[in-house]
Order: C-alpha cells, then structure tokens, then sequence
C-alpha cells in the first residue's frame, strides 16, 4: 500500500447550481434582464436516499450558486435554502461511479 492514511475523496458526486428568481414583483414580456434569475448563495445540504433524516453532507453555495460534494456512488436528495424562503427544489439525484453529475436547482424567492 501507499501507506497515506488519509481519507481519499470519491471520484464521483454532484457539482450544483442555484438559480434564484423571481427576482422583480411582476414579470414583464418581454422579459427585463435585470429581472433573471440570479445565482443564490445557500446552504446546501445533501442526504443519502435512504436516510432523510440526517444530513449526509452539509456544503454551501457560493456567490455564483454553485457548490459541490464528493459523494460515494448512490441515491441522494439534494436541499437548499432556508426557510420560509428561498424555497428550493428538492433534487433526487443518482450518483454513478468516476463522474460528477452536473445539475441545476431552481428557488423560488417568494417575491409575487
């Protein structure tokens, strides 16, 4: 063996982004550019599928809204935001061996 000791990350897990939106009170056609949605920087917390009770792992997202979590192949679900709001999708994703899966969640601000 190599005899290194520490804790080797997977080569596999889930590299997100949040989009946050609305983000203006009534939506204009055509749409305002200044009104897109906008990267959200959140705590991201990643649980195994067969255990929804305790965070598997607890990240953030920066200000760009991407984030990132080396996870062992298998099933997650994927939840972000605080509450009440931004309200995040909660994202079920599978994790496959040797690839990082690439996705993108969608939060709504609660601004109508």
């Amino acid at each position: 063996g190599t005899g290194s000791g520490g804790i080797v990350p997977f080569n596999s897990g889930v590299r997100g982004v949040l989009m946050a939106g609305p983000t203006c009170p009534v939506e204009r056609d055509p749409p305002d550019p200044n009104c897109a949605d906008r990267p959200l920087e959140t705590i991201v917390a990643i649980y195994r599928a067969s255990d929804t009770a305790r965070a598997h792992v607890v990240t953030r997202s920066n200000a760009q809204g991407e984030f990132e979590a080396s996870l062992a192949p298998g099933e997650y679900v994927i939840v972000a935001g605080q509450s009440p709001f931004p309200q995040c999708n909660e994202t079920n994703v599978t994790v496959t061996p040797n690839s990082f899966l690439r996705i993108e969640i969608s939060c709504d601000t609660g601004i109508r």
